[in-house]
């Protein structure tokens, strides 16, 4: 890792200077699955590019939840009081949703009517969560990391989650979702 960390400070930014803070991470990958869901819920994508477009959703996800609940969540609750407690047990209590959800959207198999109105559902959970998450905890993690906490703890959730997809590149990477996925990728 240091080998890594000093060939970065030579050829560029170091690893730590490359990666957005906590915040705009978060946020970035929230703007990035709410592009999936537009074109996953777009009438015009075929069918077979739509069940592509899932997996790259339930994939996103599944580590972003994970990034959120391993580092940034844990983080906030350690520096925070009752208020950053209570908000991250909320959302935690989502992500549960948001997992079960994902894990009948991946059980699907062949052509199932009801795809479309179980992404249209996790589009309205992950929205609602995104919203109280952008305010409330984004607010809480303002105050209670402060900006000195939040730069070296996105390059964190960046390293987490460049490992977590690398984990999860393979040749069914894009293909539909499997049976059995959700479970291995949330826990």
């Amino acid at each position: 890792m240091h080998i890594k960390r000093t060939v970065s400070s030579i050829f560029g930014k170091g690893e730590d200077e490359e990666a957005p803070d906590a915040l705009t991470l978060i946020k970035n990958d929230h703007r990035e699955v709410d592009e999936l869901f537009a074109k996953a819920l777009d009438e015009e994508t075929p069918s077979a590019q739509r069940r592509s477009v899932v997996a790259k959703i339930v994939q996103a996800l599944t580590v972003h939840a994970q990034m959120e609940e391993a580092i940034f969540y844990p983080a906030l609750r350690k520096a925070g009081g009752k208020d950053e407690r209570d908000s991250v047990l909320e959302a935690a209590e989502e992500h549960g949703v948001v997992k079960d959800l994902i894990a009948k959207i991946v059980a699907i198999r062949g052509r199932d009517e009801t795809l479309n109105a179980k992404v249209t559902v996790l589009k309205e959970l992950v929205t609602h969560h995104v919203k109280e998450e952008e305010s409330e905890i984004f607010d809480e993690a303002k105050h209670a990391l402060g900006q000195d906490r939040l730069k070296p703890l996105g390059a964190e959730m960046q390293r987490f989650k460049e490992r977590a997809m690398r984990r999860k590149a393979g040749p069914n990477t894009a293909s539909a979702p499997r049976k059995g996925a959700a479970k291995k990728s949330t826990g």
